[in-house]
């Protein structure tokens, strides 16, 4: 089972509370190992949308209609980041995630199409705009009083929308959590094997914060 871990950085190193007979915090490599870091990023996603999903609900959405739609964007946004091609991370295949569910992978098209054709690309009805000509009576002076333009935008966190999509993270969460808990016991039970000396052989966690200069550099 993963645990939830408190983290800190001391100089460049990681320091994880939690473990009172640990000693050192080693880094390892290898396929498994690679597996897991992508696992892991997945991971993380989801449980962001879970976060904002549970905050949506505590929220009152007809008062607080900006910040519902925000975590509404941004937890369909971070879903969807998890089966998107990247450079640097494996996606998910929904075919795979689903499996079993019925009916879910209409549900994750449904949802796709909503983040590609209005979240992110503005190609579908759910956004409109609409120009007009306002005018004024007969006798006034002027005959036009203005010109109107006016964006109108489908608010699409409603019940339904928002059980399915809560569903659909629930689905592909349980998903990622049960193969990271079987990429941790695969690495434990290797690691076992090895020798206490060549263990503490293997070089130390590290870690560097990004820095501006490297928003467009792939990891």
């Amino acid at each position: 089972m993963v645990k939830l871990l408190r983290i800190e950085k001391r100089s460049d190193q990681l320091h994880i509370d939690g473990y009172p007979d640990a000693v050192a915090l080693k880094q390892i490599g290898g396929q498994v190992v690679s597996e897991l870091k992508m696992v892991t990023l997945h991971h993380s996603d989801l449980s962001f949308c879970q976060e904002a999903l549970a905050e949506i609900s505590r929220l009152d959405s007809e008062k607080q209609r900006l910040l519902t739609d925000a975590l509404w964007i941004a937890s369909i946004a971070r879903y969807f980041k998890c089966f998107g091609k990247s450079k640097s991370r494996t996606h998910l295949s929904s075919k795979e995630v689903l499996k079993g569910h019925v009916g879910a992978e209409d549900v994750f098209s449904y949802f796709k199409a909503l983040r590609d054709k209005h979240i992110i690309h503005d190609e579908n009805p759910y956004s409109q705009a609409f120009v007009g000509v306002a005018l004024n009576r007969r006798e006034t002076r002027f005959k036009i009083a203005d010109i109107i333009s006016v964006a109108i935008n489908a608010f699409t966190v409603d019940d339904d929308h928002f059980v399915q999509f809560s569903k659909l993270v629930g689905v592909t969460l349980a998903w990622v959590k049960d193969k990271r808990d079987e990429l941790h016991n695969r690495l434990g039970k290797m690691y076992e094997q090895w020798n206490y000396e060549d263990l503490l052989g293997l070089p130390d966690i590290k870690y560097t914060a990004p820095t501006s200069k490297e928003v467009r550099i792939k990891r």
